[in-house]
């Protein structure tokens, strides 16, 4: 069921192209060469995400951690997330590995993502986009058809300077929750 679920999280979608956010190593969101993304932009959250974290929660039905580095990547177009499970399988292999790249599309005014893991090949025609939403990035994610399959919500506390991920399966017309973590600063 695990694999199943996170299959679904095997993103490629192949049609967009993210245009250039504001660079920013820093959570304070200023950029290498001094410039800074207009807070409530999604440059500016993209900002925040930038930087080592510590992932810990429960991902269907079981407490996980994992680490997560975050850094602007292609010329600062895109996020990468660089996700992998402290959790290891009888192999010694972790038992989750992802790679995720986020990105602004301004013609489109959403966010896209790319979301590839060890759980399978990415599916073909799958999509990954969220529109704005404030410190929210709500993704949805849609079969070849354009159907709903799954949700992971992004959500940035800036008083905390946490994020929390709300991972949740559609079944019929009911959400599911299927994880729910929070992202902490190493």
């Amino acid at each position: 069921m695990l694999r199943a679920a996170l299959a679904t999280l095997a993103i490629a979608l192949c049609t967009s192209c993210a245009t250039s956010p504001t660079e920013g190593p820093r959570p304070s969101v200023e950029s290498a060469v001094g410039i800074s993304a207009e807070p409530g932009t999604p440059q500016d959250l993209l900002n925040r995400m930038v930087g080592d974290w510590v992932l810990e929660g429960v991902i269907a039905g079981e407490t996980s951690t994992h680490d997560v580095n975050v850094a602007w990547v292609l010329q600062h177009n895109y996020v990468r997330i660089t996700e992998v499970s402290r959790e290891r399988d009888a192999a010694g292999r972790p038992q989750y590995e992802a790679v995720i790249y986020i990105g602004w599309l301004d013609r489109a005014d959403r966010m896209v993502c790319y979301w590839f893991d060890n759980t399978e090949v990415a599916t073909p025609g799958v999509t990954c986009s969220a529109a704005r939403a404030g410190d929210s990035i709500p993704f949805e994610f849609r079969d070849v058809q354009g159907g709903l399959i799954f949700f992971n919500t992004f959500t940035y506390d800036r008083n905390t300077d946490t994020w929390r991920w709300n991972m949740e399966n559609l079944r019929g017309e009911d959400r599911e929750t299927f994880g729910l973590v929070t992202l902490r600063r190493r």
